[in-house]
């Protein structure tokens, strides 16, 4: 009878082993989210990730949407096959839904209509009745807010125009600059004037003097990075507005 050395014997058993453990751990159902923050402006439908990996039926699980603020506000509830909402935060009525018709996919993930500033936080998304040692993950909402500058004559100077850019209701603070033409960056008359109002919205403003060109056509623009948005707006200052 032919016998395998030890040796052999224990790189097969390790590699059974290994086999399974990749096996199981491949099986197991998950919750996962997004690693990404989920980024939206004020007024717009967002969707907050949540998935079942492998894809399985989630139609007859309990899924638990939270908000992780100072104190954990109920988002969404799907219980026993239905929506569930009669615990639901009262900043959340009537904006939240999930896709029922995708649950059978694994599909978890919230729809979070008309997103406002308060909105931004950490959102969990928890399903108790899973048989796993991964039954959440957490999905991260930023909101931010734009709006268009607004430009206007505000008199001259020497031999230049004054140009005033103004813009309100931007989340977070915004950059605010002038160009020429040509897209160069024109040094404005001192720093930007900040505002902040009592909805937690900023306004800037920013004054530049410009001198006569063959154009005449000037750019503010408002930039935001972290929400990786810009606005702009140009002007073309008659002829006759400079002193000649």
């Amino acid at each position: 009878m032919k016998t395998f050395p030890t040796s052999a014997v224990w790189c097969l058993g390790i590699l059974f082993i290994s086999v399974s453990l990749i096996t199981t751990g491949s099986s197991e159902v998950q919750v996962v989210g997004s690693a990404n923050t989920v980024v939206a402006l004020i007024g717009d439908d967002v969707i907050l990730p949540c998935f079942l990996k492998p894809n399985v039926s989630a139609e007859d699980m309990t899924v638990e949407w939270t908000g992780l603020y100072l104190k954990t506000r109920n988002i969404h509830l799907y219980l026993d096959s239905r929506d569930s909402n009669e615990d639901q935060h009262p900043s959340y009525r009537g904006r939240t839904s999930m896709f029922n018709e995708e649950l059978k996919n694994g599909n978890v993930s919230l729809k979070l209509t008309r997103v406002t500033l308060s909105d931004a936080g950490s959102y969990r998304c928890f399903i108790p009745t899973l048989k796993s040692q991964v039954k959440e993950t957490t999905v991260q909402l930023f909101v931010g807010a734009v709006s268009q500058p607004v430009i206007s004559i505000d008199g001259t100077k020497g031999w230049g125009v004054v140009l005033k850019c103004e813009s309100g209701g931007w989340f977070p603070e915004p950059e605010m600059e002038w160009l020429d033409s040509s897209g160069t960056i024109l040094p404005a008359d001192g720093p930007p004037e900040r505002h902040r109002d009592s909805e937690g919205l900023y306004a800037v403003r920013r004054h530049v003097t410009v001198n006569q060109t063959d154009i005449n056509r000037f750019t503010c623009r408002v930039n935001q990075l972290e929400i990786n948005h810009m606005k702009e707006t140009e002007i073309n200052v008659p002829g006759e507005v400079f002193i000649g």
